[in-house]
């Protein structure tokens, strides 16, 4: 396998981005001293991903200038910083697996898994600042240091409500912001920024990207129950096992009667029930509720506020075409 591999079936029209940020990566050459601060680093990187954000900057970049390659260093930061979060969530989530593969954690313990992402942070920021004037890296940190804090905001407000039930449609869409969608914002807001765009366009990037992450979070909610495990690389039903507060949970309690919110509920705190019986008694009652419908609809609102905001960019229509198709790929995806 590939040290810096693609799992994610994107429309071949990608094929070239991916690759040239696989080379850009592979350059870097992370097989430094001690070993077992980069090894770690250098496995969780092998383990592939979607790569979405990156190729969201390349392509923002590119709806302005023709050679994305200039904007590779602030992409490939964006796809290190996602991954740093990622190896601290699989820490705070407990998580056994991430890509159908042992999470970095499991495989060479807690502390390697916590120095391997604060070294990844670290990574990020050095990348940041590669090839880029140091105007328009003052303004791109601006942009990411907001994006960063609101993750790690979002990231606090999805435990805390692990230990509630009563999570309201409100605070699971400003959770789901700051948590998922703001890094896709900042990802295109960032490709468009080292293209030197204006502020209104900058901002309009980062609402087309923010819309579309909030469509591509309820599409993950609903693969975590409705998906197949052998392609998400997650355990099925892992969100109900861990009491998340996802978007199917939010709707199901406020589409559901007393009878079967009283259910829900119980289910979701019951520690002793077994794991499958749990996911299959819930998915049962979101199935009864037509749940998935229901979310479906919102996801669709949300696609609909990005694509608006990608129409009110100034460039030509054709230029968009390949944002159109990673969108539409991003939600109606199967992994």
């Amino acid at each position: 396998m590939s040290r810096f591999c693609i799992i994610y079936h994107q429309p071949s029209m990608f094929q070239q981005y991916f690759t040239t940020l696989e080379t850009y990566f592979k350059d870097l050459d992370l097989g430094g001293t001690p070993a077992t601060l980069y090894d770690p680093i250098n496995y969780h990187l092998s383990l592939g991903g979607k790569r979405i954000r990156p190729l969201l900057c390349m392509l923002s970049y590119e709806l302005f200038k023709s050679d994305y390659v200039q904007v590779l260093p602030q992409a490939a930061a964006i796809e290190m910083f996602h991954n740093f979060t990622l190896v601290h969530d699989d820490i705070m989530d407990e998580a056994p697996e991430r890509r159908g593969a042992t999470t970095l954690y499991r495989k060479f313990g807690l502390n390697a898994g916590i120095l391997g992402g604060d070294a990844m942070l670290i990574l990020t920021y050095q990348l940041l600042a590669e090839h880029i004037s140091p105007d328009l890296l003052t303004k791109c940190l601006d942009v990411f240091n907001e994006a960063a804090l609101a993750i790690c905001e979002g990231q606090q407000y999805d435990m805390d409500f692990e230990s509630r039930i009563d999570v309201t449609l409100d605070e699971y869409l400003q959770m789901i912001q700051f948590k998922t969608a703001v890094l896709l914002g900042a990802s295109m807001a960032i490709g468009g920024m080292k293209a030197s765009v204006d502020n209104d366009t900058s901002h309009l990037l980062w609402n087309c990207g923010e819309a579309m992450g909030m469509a591509f979070q309820m599409q993950d909610d609903l693969l975590d129950v409705f998906g197949q495990s052998a392609k998400t690389g997650k355990q099925q039903g892992g969100d109900i096992i861990q009491g998340k507060k996802t978007i199917l949970l939010v709707k199901a309690l406020e589409l559901s009667n007393d009878r079967q919110k009283s259910e829900l509920r119980s289910l979701i705190g019951n520690s002793e029930l077994g794991e499958s019986e749990k996911v299959r008694a819930v998915t049962e009652i979101y199935q009864s509720l037509e749940v998935e419908s229901h979310c479906n609809g919102l996801k669709q609102h949300f696609l609909n506020q990005g694509f608006a905001a990608l129409d009110a960019i100034d460039v030509p229509e054709s230029g968009k075409d390949k944002l159109r198709a990673l969108f539409s790929s991003m939600i109606h995806r199967d992994s």
